[in-house]
């Protein structure tokens, strides 16, 4: 029941509820669940097609690549954080959310990318545009100069790998970081307006899947804490600005509300999706 509870909530991407019940005779009293589901497609679509990295840890494996281009320079920014230098590219979804990738330094740990990139897309930390960069290697995969075009307008390039990643957490093991320190002390009894028997919790875990594709973005998340008794390009003609950003080595993604900034989502690509049948 409660894996049929998860599924449905969040359109088949969660299989099943993550939540650990423990043998014994003293058995779980209250399950708490949420689920979130997330379905955008891009304003504008990408295009779909082989591509493989030069360097990096995806060296040399086909990649599933989607380019497209734009003349808004700016969606692609640059922040510096605790790791360095931390590359931001938005991509619009239609229904007022929106993704951020987020490149950092080569050698930056993915929690200092990762917190860079929220404290940028929440306008905790300043980020400056593409039009106001000096051409060269400004950010993290992110190249600034002249273009020939065919047109005068300034044209951003982008290309990324497209990605699908699925990983559950323990979220007891950083009890502190989620607030559940003094509600998993089993010692004494707590959550009194839950319920008059004395809980505490047992188990508090998380399900998460995400996909990025040319047309658009889905995510989804299970979370379920158990509590258990408590002791209580046509003609080119033109040269104008140009830049290109490329994400073919491990990045973050961020799926931020667009009024709110509220970030829905949040995780690390370790690998990208193989393309099946080489160049």
């Amino acid at each position: 029941m409660l894996d049929g509870w998860a599924r449905e909530r969040t359109d088949g991407a969660i299989e099943r509820m993550p939540v650990t019940l423990p043998e014994g005779p003293d058995p779980v009293r209250l399950v708490l669940a949420s689920a979130l589901a997330l379905r955008l497609h891009w304003i504008q679509p990408f295009r779909e097609g082989y591509g493989e990295a030069h360097e990096g840890p995806w060296a040399g494996r086909p990649v599933r690549m989607l380019r497209r281009d734009t003349t808004l320079l700016d969606r692609v920014k640059v922040a510096r954080g605790p790791g360095g230098a931390v590359t931001l590219l938005e991509v619009v979804g239609e229904t007022g959310v929106d993704v951020h990738l987020v490149l950092g330094e080569p050698r930056a740990t993915p929690g200092d990318v990762l917190a860079t990139g929220v404290r940028a897309v929440t306008r905790a930390l300043p980020a400056t545009g593409v039009s106001l960069l000096p051409n060269g290697a400004p950010g993290p995969g992110l190249l600034t100069g002249t273009a020939v075009c065919a047109s005068p307008e300034p044209r951003l390039f982008i290309e990324t790998a497209a990605f699908e990643v699925r990983a559950e957490h323990d979220l007891l093991e950083r009890a502190g970081a989620f607030g559940l320190e003094t509600a998993a002390d089993s010692s004494r009894g707590h959550f009194p307006g839950i319920s008059p028997e004395p809980l505490a919790v047992g188990s508090a875990r998380q399900a998460a899947a995400a996909r990025f594709h040319a047309r658009g973005f889905e995510a989804a998340a299970v979370t379920a804490i158990a509590t258990a008794p408590g002791s209580a390009a046509p003609g080119r003609r033109y040269r104008t600005r140009g830049a290109k950003v490329t994400f073919d080595r491990p990045f973050g993604f961020l799926a931020v509300h667009r009024t709110s900034r509220l970030v829905l989502a949040a995780g690390w690509v370790t690998d990208p999706v193989p393309y099946p049948d080489g160049p």
